[in-house]
């Protein structure tokens, strides 16, 4: 379930990487890549599973908070995440006095991690339905995530590409550490921004899908 993020984490300024979670130890079960490039953006996409079960919706919810990844950023486990790496190749040649960009690219990973239901035929045939919606929703939060990872890859490559001649290399190298910053604090503030509206509608969802069980007395 997406949670409040707290303030921005640290940014590095090689390989990167930040998660962005739904709001609950992994197991990794399968590797499903896809990739995809557009000109000097390269974006490679990888899922990973963890194991959940359970005899109703409301066991298997359960087994989520219990065993879905350990989000850094918000110090819980979430149901689902949706994770990047990123790195830039920026090619600098000198023509009289001055530095140009010649070439700019940026190659980024993203990597989902997704519950998968073991033993499915355990779980009550009313129930399959409900599951299926639950994962449904898990999966288009965390796709939202990687569309927005992706308008950050392209976003930043044109920005580098733009870098005007300088009097230095060293110069251009500046910028291009002030334009990854920059660039990397907005699409931090993108993801928040979704995850805060998310989080009352998706909790609420949950919470038809999986009603809490009224305990007899």
């Amino acid at each position: 379930m997406p949670s409040p993020p707290p303030s921005p984490p640290p940014i590095a300024m090689t390989w990167q990487s930040l998660a962005i979670c739904l709001g609950m130890t992994v197991v990794l079960a399968s590797i499903l890549p896809s990739s995809a490039k557009a000109g000097n953006v390269s974006v490679s996409q990888h899922t990973r599973t963890y194991r959940v079960s359970g005899e109703t919706i409301q066991a298997v919810v359960k087994s989520m908070k219990r065993n879905g990844p350990q989000s850094e950023l918000h110090g819980r486990r979430a149901l689902g995440m949706a994770d990047y790496r990123f790195r830039t190749s920026l090619k600098t040649v000198k023509k009289g006095s001055a530095c140009h960009v010649e070439n700019a690219k940026v190659t980024m990973r993203i990597s989902y991690v997704l519950p998968r239901l073991v033993r499915p035929q355990r779980l009550r045939s009313s129930h399959q339905s409900r599951w299926r919606r639950i994962h449904s929703m898990i999966r288009r939060h965390e796709d939202q995530h990687g569309r927005y990872y992706r308008l950050f890859a392209n976003q930043l490559q044109r920005s580098l590409a733009a870098i005007p001649p300088q009097r230095s290399c060293a110069a251009i190298r500046k910028l291009e550490k002030q334009i990854k910053k920059r660039l990397e604090k907005a699409s931090v503030r993108r993801n928040r921004r979704f995850d805060r509206a998310q989080y009352r509608p998706f909790n609420r969802r949950l919470k038809q899908l999986a009603p809490k069980r009224r305990t007899r007395r």
